[in-house]
């Protein structure tokens, strides 16, 4: 009975293959394990950070908007010729109306503070007002409201005339409502939202009475002395980093109960968004088996993807070698000929080009002198050169060609007037006079050139290079080692 032979270096290969995928599977697990105990907590702080700088972003954009209202305003008003006039209380009245703002008011420099409801009083006393009138833009802390004896934070900007400050426009938020001014709780309302200044007070709570109104003044640290920190965090800590406006986010234990608390500055004075969400609720969303299935999946069908990828790269820069050897002048590494006149065609048939294309035809003068009394060792050294010279002048979007023995061709692209390429062909002559060859020193380097350009003396390639023809010649008939523009007749 015959019996199939076993090839070794087959069996060799589906154990090696079966030796990658068992280390495959091994890792895949060891970092499935490792990414359960703690990529989870990660997450979960990046989503409630992510959220709280968010929040804290959208919060001073808000207030960004009112002191553009209300600097316009200021602006209009400075130009008037009285600062309190009839028609200084219509904006007030409309600028109440517009910016969300619960009152308006413009101050003389006396102190005398216009409502926009028509009340007066006198507010003088108020650090607001004094910055203001130095050409401060403020931001108040809570202050007790003249008016109606509520608590509000005020927004001012100075009126200037000229260079001199003439009054003060300020507009005022009930501090309730600042915590208002957030947009969406990204766990259906179930964390809360403080305002906090550098020292700890808090300003607005949107758990605490109604429109986040505190009952009672209320300070941080009194409320969170009882917070046990699972993390390396510590209540110190946080109001150090509350002191230099610094974010961050910390887990903590109170009342039996973990919770995350993050902190981020709002870029108004000193004061901090705080956010507060319980650990179970910020982690509900997350099912630990099904994501990191996920997670086992992906890395599979990574590594599946990376071998294809590979194998698909690797015929990718094989099949660009042959296609650039097709392409390619082996001796100068630019084009060669027929890959010349489609490269240039191709561009003159396209909508990208604009302005002038100037097509350069150049000859290397006397290069079969160059041949017979130096040899075609030295010619070709001479045509490299060339090519490395054409390369390194022109432009890298430029089309290098040769498209003969010693004959060249260049496209430049998108010119902005003929007198560019005039002084680009002066250049290119010099740069050949200073071309050497270190084996044969006495060889002085020349070349003939002739400049066509489209649309003026033709739109096709067989165009540009019948003129750009006829221009070298008359170049070579004025005794080479220059350059000629074609003129029509």
């Amino acid at each position: 009975m015959n019996r199939k032979k076993i090839n070794p270096d087959g069996v060799r290969g589906y154990v090696r293959i079966i030796v990658v995928f068992l280390a495959v599977v091994l890792l895949s697990l060891l970092v499935f394990f490792g990414c359960v105990q703690k990529d989870v907590e990660e997450n979960v702080k990046k989503t409630i950070t992510d959220n709280v700088e968010r929040q804290s972003y959208h919060f001073y954009s808000i207030i960004a908007v009112q002191y553009d209202y209300l600097a316009a305003a200021a602006a209009y008003l400075g130009e008037q010729e009285e600062l309190v006039s009839e028609e200084a209380k219509l904006l007030l009245a409309k600028l109440y109306e517009k910016s969300g703002l619960e009152r308006v008011a413009l101050i003389e420099p006396d102190g005398t503070s216009h409502y926009d409801n028509g009340e007066e009083k006198d507010v003088a006393d108020r650090d607001y007002f004094k910055e203001s009138m130095k050409g401060n833009k403020w931001f108040s802390d809570p202050l007790e409201s003249v008016i109606d004896k509520k608590t509000r934070v005020i927004l001012s900007v100075p009126v200037y005339r000229g260079d001199e400050v003439i009054g003060v426009l300020g507009g005022s938020y009930d501090v309730g409502a600042l915590s208002h001014l957030l947009f969406e709780d990204i766990y259906e309302e179930a964390g809360s939202s403080l305002i906090v200044t550098g020292t700890g007070e808090i300003v607005a709570w949107d758990k605490e009475g109604p429109d986040g109104q505190l009952q009672e003044p209320m300070r941080f640290s009194e409320y969170f002395k009882k917070a046990s920190f699972v993390d390396d965090g510590s209540l110190v800590q946080i109001i150090k980093d509350f002191e230099q406006q610094r974010g961050g986010c910390k887990k903590l234990r109170m009342d039996g109960v973990e919770q995350y608390l993050s902190y981020s500055p709002l870029g108004l004075n000193d004061w901090m968004l705080c956010y507060i969400v319980q650990k179970d609720t910020a982690q509900e969303s997350y099912s630990f088996i099904r994501e990191y299935e996920v997670i086992l999946m992906a890395v599979y069908v990574a590594a599946v993807l990376a071998l294809l990828l590979m194998i698909f790269r690797m015929n990718a820069r094989r099949q660009s070698a042959l296609l650039r050897d097709a392409q390619i002048d082996g001796l100068t590494g630019a084009y060669n000929k027929k890959s010349t006149t489609v490269e240039i065609g191709s561009w003159l048939e396209s909508e990208e080009h604009r302005g002038l294309q100037v097509f350069v035809m150049l000859d290397i003068d006397r290069f079969k002198e160059i041949n017979d009394e130096y040899g075609h060792a030295a010619g070709d050294e001479v045509l490299r050169r060339v090519g490395r010279l054409l390369h390194g002048y022109f432009r890298e979007g430029d089309i290098v060609g040769r498209i003969g023995g010693d004959e060249f061709a260049v496209l430049m692209k998108n010119v902005n007037t003929i007198e560019d390429a005039r002084n680009k062909a002066e250049g290119l002559c010099r740069q050949f006079r200073e071309l050497r060859v270190e084996e044969c020193p006495k060889l002085r380097v020349s070349c003939s050139i002739g400049l066509a350009a489209s649309p003026d003396h033709g739109k096709t390639y067989m165009e540009l290079y019948q003129y750009a023809d006829q221009a070298l010649y008359q170049t070579k008939q004025r005794g080479r080692d220059g350059w000629t523009v074609y003129a029509k007749a």
